[in-house]
């Protein structure tokens, strides 16, 4: 029994720390376009969302506004795909990041779309 306790617990906090503040992963997959990948991260952004639940402010009367710089304090994961050679990467997020995310199931969901993790490129100026 105490051992259970123990494997529990243990688990709990390895499914936590799972969870990071920011993380960027750099994906390729050259039988898809930009608007599946987007669709296929937002889908794999819901899976991987450990706590899915939202606050709701019903007292909030102004619109809302979305910041749209980046802004690495709020967290989230942060996915670059470039659907071809030479052409512009797709940089996204979430519109309201959330601490609850494991990066983990993150990337086995997109692993499983068909992406490959691939490192980032860089062009010396």
């Amino acid at each position: 029994m105490k051992i259970t306790k123990i494997i529990l617990l243990s688990s709990f906090i390895l499914s936590l720390s799972a969870c990071s503040s920011s993380h960027f992963y750099y994906w390729e997959n050259p039988t898809v376009g930009g608007e599946q990948f987007v669709r296929d991260h937002n889908i794999c952004l819901k899976r991987a969302d450990f706590w899915p639940f939202t606050a709701y402010n019903p007292l909030s009367t102004s619109p809302e506004k979305l910041n749209l710089k980046l802004n690495l304090k709020d967290g989230g994961i942060w996915a670059n795909f470039t659907p071809y050679k030479g052409s512009m990467a797709i940089f996204v997020n979430n519109k309201y990041p959330s601490k609850w995310q494991s990066n983990y199931w993150y990337s086995r969901c997109m692993k499983k779309a068909g992406y490959k993790e691939r490192r980032p490129t860089y062009v010396a100026r």
